[in-house]
């Protein structure tokens, strides 16, 4: 889990600058999406088996793979190039309160009062960070950015729910491989224009460097971590390893903008109210979590 936060956390941070640098975000995820592709086709046969699935569990890997690609993939890169890597860290740090929600509309059964707060707390600290009272272009921006990786967030929690069953009857690594590259021959049709229209010249080397990161870190071997964790965990407890990811992004990009990777006026937004905001949501999410003593 230690290894899943230092890699999301460098994924805000790094994949900022690819957003940035890419001029079509369609374009960027779709190369972000070949390249993952192409080092999971790669592994076949080694360190991921080659398919057995049934026609269903075909229909349903699609399906898990228009969730992470075309709609999680790119709601999450249009996102980041206007927001702060701080941001994100923190929204998706909301994964387990809305694994809960949904698990719990899916279950037809109604959370305890304790993660009914939890929900709430960290609700409102989401709020906090956002701020929609604050005016002015530059927030604009960047709250325009953190709706983005809002529905991003919202799609991967229908992923994180909708991958599990499958996980547990498949091996895990050949339903992240398959539901990936299936999901980047959906994109395909729509992205491959801007792709190929790209002056790839023009690309800054930290952009390519976000690029790599994203291919084979985050959609690589993050995703095959993932849903190895999701194999032996509920939805709920693998989503804890969100928990820490908003301070472990404010120390990295805190740490690149001391050694002048980052400009520490365009880096990141930790004011008072972020903290607030984050404090409430690692809260909420600890009360969600939270086992319930026996005589709850």
């Amino acid at each position: 889990m230690l290894l899943h936060v230092f890699g999301a956390a460098a994924t805000y941070v790094l994949g900022r600058h690819a957003a940035r640098g890419f001029p079509d975000p369609t374009a960027l995820a779709l190369a972000r999406a070949l390249g993952s592709s192409l080092l999971l086709a790669a592994l076949f046969g080694t360190l991921v088996p080659r398919p057995r699935f049934p026609p269903r569990a075909w229909l349903q890997l699609l399906a898990l793979g228009v969730l992470l690609v075309p709609l999680n993939q790119l709601a999450f890169l249009v996102g980041l190039k206007d927001t702060v890597p701080g941001h994100p860290a923190v929204i998706y740090a909301m994964t387990p309160v809305g694994v809960l929600v949904l698990q719990s509309a899916l279950d037809r059964r109604a959370p305890s009062r304790a993660k009914a707060l939890g929900v709430l707390a960290a609700l409102a600290g989401v709020v906090v960070v956002l701020r929609p009272w604050v005016r002015g272009p530059d927030f604009a921006r960047v709250r325009r950015g953190d709706l983005w990786i809002l529905l991003g967030l919202l799609v991967w929690v229908v992923y994180t729910v909708a991958a599990r069953p499958l996980v547990r009857r498949h091996d895990a690594r050949s339903v992240t491989a398959w539901s990936l590259i299936l999901g980047t021959a959906v994109l395909l049709p729509f992205s491959a224009g801007p792709l190929l229209a790209t002056d790839f010249a023009a690309v800054p080397a930290r952009a390519w460097l976000g690029v790599a990161w994203l291919a084979a870190v985050t959609s690589t071997a993050m995703m095959l971590l993932w849903n190895r964790m999701l194999r032996h965990l509920e939805p709920v407890e693998v989503a804890i390893c969100a928990n820490a990811q908003p301070a472990a992004t404010a120390l990295l990009v805190a740490a690149l903008a001391a050694a002048g990777w980052e400009a520490p006026s365009e880096a990141q937004d930790l004011g008072p109210l972020y903290w607030l905001g984050t404090a409430l949501v690692v809260t909420g999410v600890f009360l969600v979590q939270r086992r319930p003593a026996r005589g709850e």
